[in-house]
């Protein structure tokens, strides 16, 4: 109930507080170059002197790898929101080069698209071209003409006046008593930028280790639905400390099995592992969280959504379609042990991520032949992608505006909703180790 009446209220302030920025942006906007430069100093200030004063005080807890980036990150936001605030128009000019690159960085993501979808016949493709010169457009405008303050001021007060109508759209459904809704329609949702959202669940992992390395903290963590009552499908977010892990892995749960697609073979790998073949994989649901759990040391964020028969037969309808256009693969481990036997085959000497999943799940993987997901790209066609291409049969409505897709901007959705209780997501529950072991002991 409190954890409620905080978003109700959390999400009031923000979204007249987005709608109130968007108008100021475009209305007074060149009163707005020094103060936003100090706000966001000040910003920046408080949350380094926070980190800082967090580190000291806790220092004993946050020992290794974890205690160097939280001081790490202090000084860069302190030295940052002192620069801010002694240089504001050059911190203005910075903001405009930053929010450029993006522009860029999204606009190359979909000309990628496009040219792997060209590449595979794909109905659409032409969507991400138009997508590609959209991005250029807006960075050229603001690179190479004189007025680009207003053309930045513009850009951010739109995207303002959006992003705080979609809250207080929300909040208004969240007030007005209304039936649980099954049937949404999907519709163009505004979502926070992908650099706000892309580590949302990695902050979220961080404050939970936090909580449990105090010594006053209870291990176990809170579960989600009734056991009576399960969801019909599971969206799981992966995240970890380490490496790729931080930025998080999407899968889902559905029909008795994990499905999951990401760039597993490693043979196949090119630009730096940017692109490869796509694999998809089907795993038991215990034995692929434990191993995700216990071999990845992964932390896993899983809402339930409760389905209509009708959404359950589209979803399941997807699903088949995707398998229909894959065919049975074999990772490097599993050829040697049908080859050789298992008792002549030595574990230690697979590497790959293929290899190991399969000894430890007996997972069974596919290639694609055909369709979009042959080629798997960490920038677009990913497991994000993949994931949103079956949800959309159940009417989920996030759209993910920015070239780019992360496990973030799920993240942020689904536990939105989660909060405002009265939606499809029934449940959410956090697996970790220790939550792991205590469902391996009730088992």
């Amino acid at each position: 109930m409190h954890k409620e009446l905080f978003y109700k209220i959390s999400l009031a302030l923000l979204g007249v507080s987005m709608l109130a920025l968007g108008i100021i942006m475009l209305s007074a906007r060149g009163l707005l170059i020094n103060y936003l430069a100090y706000f966001t100093g000040a910003i920046l200030l408080i949350h380094g002197v926070r980190n800082l004063f967090h580190f000291i005080t806790r220092g004993g807890r946050l020992g290794g790898e974890h205690g160097k980036a939280k001081l790490i990150t202090a000084a860069v936001n302190i030295a940052g929101g002192a620069a801010m605030a002694a240089v504001p128009e050059l911190t203005f000019l910075m903001m405009i080069y930053v929010l450029c690159a993006y522009f860029m960085f999204n606009g190359a993501s979909k000309l990628f698209d496009f040219i792997v979808a060209k590449a595979e016949h794909e109905r659409g493709h032409y969507i991400d071209l138009a997508a590609f010169a959209f991005y250029f457009v807006f960075a050229a405008l603001m690179i190479g003409n004189r007025r680009r303050d207003d053309v930045f001021f513009v850009l951010a007060g739109i995207y303002s006046l959006l992003l705080g109508t979609e809250m207080v759209s929300d909040l208004i459904s969240l007030v007005i008593p209304q039936r649980v809704k099954n049937d949404l329609k999907r519709h163009i949702r505004i979502s926070p930028p992908v650099f706000v959202t892309t580590f949302l669940p990695l902050g979220t992992l961080r404050r939970i280790n936090e909580y449990l390395s105090a010594d006053d903290a209870p291990v176990q963590l809170p579960q989600g639905a009734d056991e009576q009552s399960p969801p019909d499908i599971e969206i799981m977010v992966h995240v970890s400390e380490d490496g790729a892990g931080r930025i998080g892995h999407l899968d889902l749960y559905f029909g008795g099995e994990v499905i999951s697609y990401g760039n597993h073979d490693n043979a196949s790998h090119r630009l730096f592992g940017v692109l490869g073949d796509g694999v998809l994989f089907t795993a038991d649901r215990e034995i692929y969280l434990d191993f995700s759990v216990e071999h990845d040391r992964q932390v896993i964020f899983s809402y339930g959504l409760r389905l209509t028969p009708e959404q359950k037969e589209a979803v399941r309808s997807e699903i088949e379609l995707m398998k229909a256009d894959s065919y049975p693969w074999e990772p490097p481990i599993q050829q040697a042990v049908e080859r050789y036997g298992d008792d002549k085959v030595d574990p230690s000497g697979f590497k790959d991520y293929c290899s190991e999943l399969w000894y430890g799940t007996h997972a069974k993987f596919r290639k694609f032949s055909r369709g979009k997901f042959r080629t798997y790209s960490i920038l677009s066609t990913n497991c994000v992608l993949l994931t949103d291409t079956i949800l959309g049969k159940a009417g989920t409505d996030i759209v993910c505006i920015s070239g780019v897709s992360s496990p973030g901007i799920y993240y942020d959705y689904l536990e939105r909703l989660y909060l405002a209780r009265q939606t499809m997501v029934i449940s959410k529950t956090i697996y970790n180790k220790a939550s792991i072991r205590s469902l391996k002991k009730k088992g």
